[in-house]
Protein backbone atom coordinates (compact mmCIF):
# COMPACT_ATOMS: atom_id res chain seq x y z
CA UNK A 1 0.00 0.00 0.00
CA UNK A 2 1.43 3.38 -1.00
CA UNK A 3 1.82 5.59 1.92
CA UNK A 4 3.91 8.26 1.36
CA UNK A 5 5.94 9.92 -2.17
CA UNK A 6 8.41 12.55 -3.08
CA UNK A 7 9.09 13.81 -6.64
CA UNK A 8 13.06 14.97 -6.77
CA UNK A 9 14.64 16.04 -10.35
CA UNK A 10 18.12 14.01 -11.34
CA UNK A 11 20.71 16.08 -12.67
CA UNK A 12 24.38 15.31 -11.58
CA UNK A 13 24.51 19.27 -10.52
CA UNK A 14 22.30 18.15 -7.58
CA UNK A 15 26.23 17.21 -6.78
CA UNK A 16 27.79 20.06 -5.43
CA UNK A 17 31.33 18.63 -5.41
CA UNK A 18 30.58 18.74 -9.33
CA UNK A 19 29.45 22.05 -9.69
CA UNK A 20 32.66 23.74 -7.94
CA UNK A 21 32.32 27.78 -7.47
CA UNK A 22 28.54 27.77 -9.07
CA UNK A 23 27.43 24.72 -6.11
CA UNK A 24 25.65 27.50 -4.22
CA UNK A 25 23.08 28.65 -7.35
CA UNK A 26 21.45 24.96 -6.60
CA UNK A 27 21.45 25.45 -2.74
CA UNK A 28 18.03 26.30 -2.61
CA UNK A 29 16.96 23.20 -4.51
CA UNK A 30 19.11 21.09 -2.34
CA UNK A 31 17.51 22.09 0.44
CA UNK A 32 14.28 21.29 -0.69
CA UNK A 33 14.99 17.99 -1.82
CA UNK A 34 16.65 17.16 1.76
CA UNK A 35 13.34 18.30 3.34
CA UNK A 36 11.09 16.27 1.06
CA UNK A 37 13.09 13.13 1.21
CA UNK A 38 13.23 13.80 5.07
CA UNK A 39 9.53 13.99 5.40
CA UNK A 40 9.25 10.58 3.18
CA UNK A 41 11.47 8.55 5.22
CA UNK A 42 9.65 9.82 8.50
CA UNK A 43 6.45 8.48 7.23
CA UNK A 44 7.71 5.37 6.23
CA UNK A 45 9.58 5.03 9.73
CA UNK A 46 6.79 6.27 11.37
CA UNK A 47 4.44 3.58 9.30
CA UNK A 48 6.77 1.05 10.68
CA UNK A 49 7.09 1.60 13.97
CA UNK A 50 3.33 1.46 14.89
CA UNK A 51 1.12 -1.24 14.55
CA UNK A 52 -2.39 -0.34 13.51
CA UNK A 53 -5.58 -1.08 14.99
CA UNK A 54 -7.95 -3.15 13.60
CA UNK A 55 -9.85 -1.63 10.98
CA UNK A 56 -7.51 1.50 10.19
CA UNK A 57 -7.34 3.05 6.81
CA UNK A 58 -3.46 1.64 6.57
CA UNK A 59 -4.53 -1.88 6.93
CA UNK A 60 -2.66 -4.70 8.48
CA UNK A 61 0.40 -4.83 6.52
CA UNK A 62 1.61 -1.45 7.59
CA UNK A 63 3.83 -2.50 9.84
CA UNK A 64 6.10 -3.76 7.32
CA UNK A 65 7.58 -0.84 5.01
CA UNK A 66 9.39 -0.74 1.86
CA UNK A 67 11.60 1.94 0.26
CA UNK A 68 11.63 2.44 -3.57
CA UNK A 69 13.41 4.60 -5.61
CA UNK A 70 11.97 4.69 -9.48
CA UNK A 71 14.29 6.82 -12.38
CA UNK A 72 12.97 6.78 -15.82
CA UNK A 73 14.62 4.76 -18.32
CA UNK A 74 14.91 0.75 -19.90
CA UNK A 75 12.94 -1.43 -17.24
CA UNK A 76 15.54 -3.06 -14.99
CA UNK A 77 16.78 -2.96 -11.17
CA UNK A 78 19.99 -2.28 -9.69
CA UNK A 79 21.76 -2.74 -6.32
CA UNK A 80 23.04 0.54 -5.56
CA UNK A 81 23.98 -0.69 -1.83
CA UNK A 82 27.51 -0.31 -2.93
CA UNK A 83 29.94 3.13 -3.15
CA UNK A 84 28.56 4.88 -5.78
CA UNK A 85 31.18 6.86 -7.93
CA UNK A 86 31.06 10.47 -10.52
CA UNK A 87 34.22 9.99 -11.90
CA UNK A 88 32.18 9.62 -15.36
CA UNK A 89 31.49 13.24 -14.51
CA UNK A 90 34.70 14.72 -14.12
CA UNK A 91 35.14 14.57 -10.48
CA UNK A 92 35.78 11.24 -8.64
CA UNK A 93 33.10 12.02 -6.18
CA UNK A 94 32.10 9.15 -3.94
CA UNK A 95 29.38 8.27 -2.28
CA UNK A 96 29.94 5.95 0.58
CA UNK A 97 28.07 2.45 0.31
CA UNK A 98 24.68 1.96 1.88
CA UNK A 99 25.17 -1.65 3.30
CA UNK A 100 29.19 -2.64 3.88
CA UNK A 101 30.72 -4.37 1.66
CA UNK A 102 28.65 -4.19 -1.17
CA UNK A 103 30.51 -3.69 -4.76
CA UNK A 104 30.20 -0.68 -6.97
CA UNK A 105 28.20 -0.65 -9.36
CA UNK A 106 29.78 1.27 -12.34
CA UNK A 107 26.41 0.60 -14.63
CA UNK A 108 24.14 2.39 -12.33
CA UNK A 109 21.51 4.98 -14.75
CA UNK A 110 22.61 8.49 -13.83
CA UNK A 111 18.87 8.94 -11.91
CA UNK A 112 19.66 6.02 -9.41
CA UNK A 113 23.24 7.70 -9.20
CA UNK A 114 22.03 11.35 -7.86
CA UNK A 115 18.84 9.45 -6.03
CA UNK A 116 22.13 7.92 -4.10
CA UNK A 117 23.99 11.31 -3.68
CA UNK A 118 20.18 12.45 -1.98
CA UNK A 119 20.27 9.84 0.36
CA UNK A 120 23.70 9.88 1.49
CA UNK A 121 22.78 13.42 2.41
CA UNK A 122 20.06 12.29 4.33
CA UNK A 123 21.43 9.76 5.65
CA UNK A 124 23.97 12.24 7.05
CA UNK A 125 21.35 14.21 8.82
CA UNK A 126 19.02 11.21 9.82
CA UNK A 127 20.85 8.47 10.55
CA UNK A 128 18.10 6.85 11.61
CA UNK A 129 16.87 6.48 8.49
CA UNK A 130 20.32 4.72 7.11
CA UNK A 131 17.92 1.03 7.29
CA UNK A 132 15.54 2.33 5.06
CA UNK A 133 18.05 3.27 2.52
CA UNK A 134 19.99 -0.01 3.04
CA UNK A 135 16.76 -2.30 2.47
CA UNK A 136 15.52 0.23 -0.37
CA UNK A 137 14.72 -1.15 -4.38
CA UNK A 138 16.02 0.42 -6.84
CA UNK A 139 14.27 0.58 -10.40
CA UNK A 140 14.17 2.79 -13.78
CA UNK A 141 10.88 1.76 -15.52
CA UNK A 142 9.01 3.32 -18.43
CA UNK A 143 5.78 2.43 -20.65
CA UNK A 144 3.41 0.04 -19.88
CA UNK A 145 6.04 -1.60 -17.13
CA UNK A 146 5.66 1.89 -15.50
CA UNK A 147 2.27 1.44 -14.65
CA UNK A 148 2.54 -2.45 -13.41
CA UNK A 149 4.67 -1.70 -11.07
CA UNK A 150 2.54 0.82 -9.59
CA UNK A 151 -0.04 -2.01 -9.29
CA UNK A 152 2.53 -3.85 -7.80
CA UNK A 153 3.31 -2.03 -5.35
CA UNK A 154 0.12 0.00 -4.29
CA UNK A 155 -1.78 -3.58 -4.06
CA UNK A 156 1.24 -5.15 -2.00
CA UNK A 157 0.44 -5.07 1.71
CA UNK A 158 3.63 -3.96 2.57
CA UNK A 159 3.39 0.06 3.39
CA UNK A 160 5.15 1.70 0.23
CA UNK A 161 6.99 4.69 0.53
CA UNK A 162 7.74 5.66 -3.23
CA UNK A 163 10.82 8.28 -4.32
CA UNK A 164 10.63 9.47 -7.95
CA UNK A 165 13.50 10.95 -9.98
CA UNK A 166 11.87 13.02 -13.05
CA UNK A 167 12.85 15.92 -14.86
CA UNK A 168 10.25 18.27 -16.65
CA UNK A 169 10.66 19.77 -20.01
CA UNK A 170 14.29 20.13 -21.08
CA UNK A 171 13.28 23.80 -23.39
CA UNK A 172 13.05 26.53 -21.06
CA UNK A 173 14.83 29.28 -22.85
CA UNK A 174 17.75 29.85 -25.56
CA UNK A 175 20.55 27.83 -23.12
CA UNK A 176 18.31 24.77 -22.61
CA UNK A 177 19.71 21.41 -23.97
CA UNK A 178 17.05 21.59 -26.46
CA UNK A 179 15.62 24.25 -28.92
CA UNK A 180 13.34 26.37 -27.05
CA UNK A 181 10.06 25.98 -27.06
CA UNK A 182 6.92 28.19 -25.42
CA UNK A 183 5.27 25.20 -24.96
CA UNK A 184 7.74 23.83 -21.85
CA UNK A 185 6.28 25.96 -19.32
CA UNK A 186 2.95 25.62 -19.64
CA UNK A 187 3.50 21.80 -19.53
CA UNK A 188 5.78 22.30 -16.90
CA UNK A 189 2.94 24.39 -14.86
CA UNK A 190 0.65 21.54 -15.30
CA UNK A 191 2.17 18.87 -14.28
CA UNK A 192 3.09 21.07 -10.44
CA UNK A 193 -0.72 21.90 -10.48
CA UNK A 194 -1.13 17.92 -10.18
CA UNK A 195 1.41 17.31 -8.29
CA UNK A 196 0.34 19.99 -5.57
CA UNK A 197 -3.17 18.85 -5.69
CA UNK A 198 -3.20 15.79 -3.88
CA UNK A 199 -4.64 13.74 -6.49
CA UNK A 200 -2.27 11.45 -8.04
CA UNK A 201 -4.76 10.44 -10.57
CA UNK A 202 -4.11 14.06 -12.05
CA UNK A 203 -1.15 12.73 -13.84
CA UNK A 204 -2.42 10.67 -15.49
CA UNK A 205 -4.05 13.70 -17.64
CA UNK A 206 -0.88 15.18 -17.85
CA UNK A 207 0.07 15.03 -22.17
CA UNK A 208 2.77 12.04 -22.51
CA UNK A 209 3.31 12.42 -26.25
CA UNK A 210 4.19 16.17 -25.80
CA UNK A 211 6.32 15.38 -22.77
CA UNK A 212 8.47 13.34 -24.33
CA UNK A 213 8.51 16.01 -27.38
CA UNK A 214 9.75 17.97 -24.69
CA UNK A 215 12.70 16.03 -23.35
CA UNK A 216 10.48 15.72 -19.75
CA UNK A 217 11.14 12.43 -18.18
CA UNK A 218 8.48 12.34 -15.76
CA UNK A 219 5.73 10.68 -18.09
CA UNK A 220 7.76 7.68 -18.17
CA UNK A 221 7.07 7.80 -14.30
CA UNK A 222 3.97 9.10 -13.40
CA UNK A 223 2.20 5.52 -14.21
CA UNK A 224 3.89 4.37 -11.24
CA UNK A 225 2.33 7.22 -8.50
CA UNK A 226 -0.89 6.66 -10.55
CA UNK A 227 -1.67 3.17 -9.96
CA UNK A 228 0.27 2.70 -7.01
CA UNK A 229 -2.37 5.45 -5.66
CA UNK A 230 -5.10 3.73 -7.53
CA UNK A 231 -4.42 0.27 -6.24
CA UNK A 232 -4.31 1.70 -2.30
CA UNK A 233 -7.77 3.31 -3.16
CA UNK A 234 -5.78 6.55 -2.11
CA UNK A 235 -8.63 8.37 -3.65
CA UNK A 236 -10.67 7.69 -0.84
CA UNK A 237 -8.11 8.85 1.40
CA UNK A 238 -7.42 12.46 2.51
CA UNK A 239 -4.00 12.72 0.77
CA UNK A 240 -2.01 15.87 1.23
CA UNK A 241 0.40 17.77 -1.72
CA UNK A 242 2.67 19.78 -2.01
CA UNK A 243 4.94 21.34 -4.28
CA UNK A 244 7.83 22.33 -2.37
CA UNK A 245 10.24 24.11 -5.18
CA UNK A 246 10.01 24.49 -8.66
CA UNK A 247 11.92 26.11 -11.60
CA UNK A 248 14.40 25.99 -14.45
CA UNK A 249 17.83 27.48 -13.84
CA UNK A 250 19.58 25.59 -16.58
CA UNK A 251 16.65 25.28 -19.01
CA UNK A 252 15.98 22.33 -18.06
CA UNK A 253 12.25 22.22 -15.49
CA UNK A 254 12.59 21.12 -11.94
CA UNK A 255 10.12 20.30 -9.15
CA UNK A 256 10.44 18.79 -5.79
CA UNK A 257 7.23 17.67 -4.37
CA UNK A 258 5.37 15.24 -1.95
CA UNK A 259 2.43 13.71 -1.41
CA UNK A 260 1.28 11.64 1.64
CA UNK A 261 -1.58 9.54 2.61
CA UNK A 262 -3.72 11.00 5.29
CA UNK A 263 -6.25 8.03 6.15
CA UNK A 264 -9.11 9.35 8.85
CA UNK A 265 -7.95 7.00 11.28
CA UNK A 266 -4.49 8.65 10.73
CA UNK A 267 -4.77 9.94 14.38
CA UNK A 268 -4.82 6.90 15.78
CA UNK A 269 -2.12 4.95 14.33
CA UNK A 270 0.25 7.77 15.90
CA UNK A 271 -1.14 7.47 18.92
Amino acid sequence: MLITAAVVPGPPAFVAELMGSAAHELDDLRDAADRVLSGALSDLAMVSAVSPPSGSDFGSGAGSVQLVVVGPGKPGEFNAAGPVSFASFGRDVVVPALVEGQPCDRELPTPIMVARYLASRDIAAHPEHAQLWASARWITTSGGDAAALGEQLGADGTGVGLILVADGAACHGPKAPRAQDARAQAYDDGVCAALDSAQPSRLAQIDADLGDELGATGSQVWPVLVAAADAADAADAEGIGEVLWAGAPYGVGWAVASWRRSPKNATSTQA
